[in-house]
């Protein structure tokens, strides 16, 4: 990993994120006035269909600010364009950046790009005009597809939903990328918004929501997790190569795998054996002892 960038919710970049973590900042909130008034939907009766019994969640400052002129887009243009692609876009420039990489540097290079979103509801948002509506565009494709045009990659570009599990799977297909060299470097990562109600309804719908807005996870009176919004993309090149064009090392990533859980007893229900038989893949690939962690990320349901 030699370039990285990020923002989140109260963070507008990696390193406010990681002063928030480092003092245990909680950065729930109610759902913003910005995003809907959530009084038209909430109930705290669960059973109600079209409401949300939660109005909490994790939000970014400044979703829809965007600069097109700065990228060559026309703003006729940039203005349909879902505010997730645009955050994307501002992601990937400055984890360029971070890395001391410009577009014509990269040049003679094959660079992927893999992006991992879900929720694409922007189309929802309809503009009146006198001639007809306008719609608002939310095509996954062209996430990514808008990063190698505007950067003039030409590697795989590829968006890809896997639910909770698609930044990850974003990263694990860069990685897999770069191993077989279909490309030589690879932009990776991922992006999310909660932008319209129909989010936290359906989600409510299937129970998914935590009542309090707090995430309880391994912990007694868990009921469900707290939505939050965030944009992250990362650089990778090999580790040899790395080193030989002397970049900023942030991490080696030394195993990475995916599975499916397959049948179980719902579909929701995680396996916990395919979970843990993918766990002990990964620190085979990686020939990691595992008394050597020292931590662990969790999904948080």
């Amino acid at each position: 990993i030699i370039g990285i960038a990020g923002k989140y919710p109260q963070a507008q970049n990696i390193t406010e994120y990681w002063e928030n973590l480092c003092v245990g900042k909680d950065c729930i909130t109610e759902i913003p006035m910005e995003r809907w008034d959530y009084h038209d939907y909430f109930s705290d009766d669960k059973t109600k269909i079209g409401k949300t019994y939660s109005k909490w969640g994790c939000f970014l400052d400044d979703f829809d600010s965007f600069d097109p002129m700065f990228f060559h887009i026309p703003p006729a243009e940039a203005k349909f364009l879902d505010p997730q692609e645009r955050l994307f876009i501002q992601s990937v420039w400055e984890a360029l950046e971070d890395a001391g990489y410009t577009r014509k540097a990269l040049k003679k290079e094959k660079v992927g790009v893999f992006v991992g979103s879900m929720y694409s509801l922007y189309q929802l948002y309809q503009m009146q005009v006198p001639d007809g509506i306008l719609v608002g565009s939310s095509s996954y494709a062209s996430i990514a597809n808008r990063i190698s045009y505007l950067f003039d990659f030409n590697g795989p570009s590829i968006t890809l939903d896997t639910m909770c599990s698609s930044s990850l799977t974003a990263i694990y297909l860069a990685c897999e990328n770069i191993r077989s060299g279909a490309t030589t470097m690879a932009v990776a990562g991922g992006v999310n918004l909660s932008i319209h109600p129909q989010k936290y309804i359906q989600l409510c719908q299937s129970g998914f929501l935590s009542t309090d807005g707090k995430c309880k996870s391994f912990g007694i009176g868990g009921d469900g997790y707290v939505p939050g919004e965030g944009v992250g993309a990362v650089l990778l090149k090999t580790l040899d190569r790395a080193v030989e064009d002397k970049d900023h090392i942030y991490g080696v990533i030394k195993g990475i795998e995916i599975n499916a859980g397959g049948k179980v007893s719902g579909y929701t229900v995680p396996n916990q054996n395919a979970q843990k038989n993918l766990i002990l893949d990964t620190l085979s690939q990686a020939n990691i002892d595992p008394r050597t962690i020292s931590y662990v990320e969790a999904h948080g349901t």
